[in-house]
Order: structure tokens, then sequence, then C-alpha cells
């Protein structure tokens, strides 16, 4: 079975390829994220944030001798669940809103903008114009 196809069920409008949300499977907790935990941070200054979050082993290659003095192991897997919570969250939040600003109104399309309906002689006009183009396309072929 597949829940995306039962009645009612909404379609994600873009679903992430990573599986892990507070590192998006790049082993270092989001600047933003670590900014949240770790006080004062600067990604620009600071070590490397690992993330530590169950079931992610992304990170697993920054653990060598070479990487492991440029990384920061303070963060615990209680710490990267939460971080990963918190922007489970945020990435709702940013579906809900571009849902929102692609809901297309449909029973508009097809209707006339017009006011009022066309008088006997815009109507004439009309289909003597139309069908001018049409003899012009028909020329053309």
């Amino acid at each position: 079975m597949r829940p995306e196809k039962e009645p009612g069920a909404e379609v994600e409008i873009w679903q992430p390829d990573w599986n892990c949300f507070c590192c998006h499977d790049s082993g270092i907790v989001h600047h933003y994220l670590a900014a949240l935990v770790i006080d004062g941070f600067d990604s620009n200054l600071d070590k490397l944030p690992r993330c530590h979050n169950p079931g992610c082993y992304a990170g697993g290659h920054f653990d060598g001798e070479v990487l492991a003095p440029s990384v920061d192991y303070r963060l615990t897997a209680d710490i990267c669940q939460e971080l990963d919570a918190i922007e489970r969250e945020n990435w709702r939040d940013y579906v809900q809103k571009k849902r929102l600003t692609l809901k297309v109104d449909l029973s508009t399309i097809g209707k006339s903008l017009r006011q009022c309906q066309r008088t006997s002689t815009e109507e004439r006009s009309a289909r003597q114009k139309h069908q001018a183009v049409l003899g012009k396309l028909n020329g053309l072929c």
C-alpha cells in the first residue's frame, strides 16, 4: 500500500533526500542549529560540531586522527535528537508555507474576467475578428 495514494493524502512538494535533519547527512550539525545550543557559536571560528543523532552515521569519517582536532564532540545524542526534532518542525513549516504560496484557485480557470456579458454588437465583432484570424492562419498553411 502507498499512503500517498490514499484519498485525502497530502503529497509532499519536495521530499528531502537526507535521513538526519540535524546534519542533513553531512555529519556536521548545521550552524544555525549549533548556535541554538553552543553559546557564541561562530561557524567560521569554532570547531565543527559533530552529529551524534542515533541512527546517523554520516560523521564517522571525522573521527580519524587527521580531522579529530577540528571536530567538537560535546554534543550528545540527546541534544542531536532535539536539534533533529527542531529542524523537522522547521521543515514542516517551510512545506506548509510553500503549499500556501503555490495553492491556485482552479475555479477561476476558463471564466471570463468581464463584469458583464457582451452585447450583440460586441459578440458579432469578436466573431468576425476570430474568423479573420482563422482565415489568415489557413492561408499560411
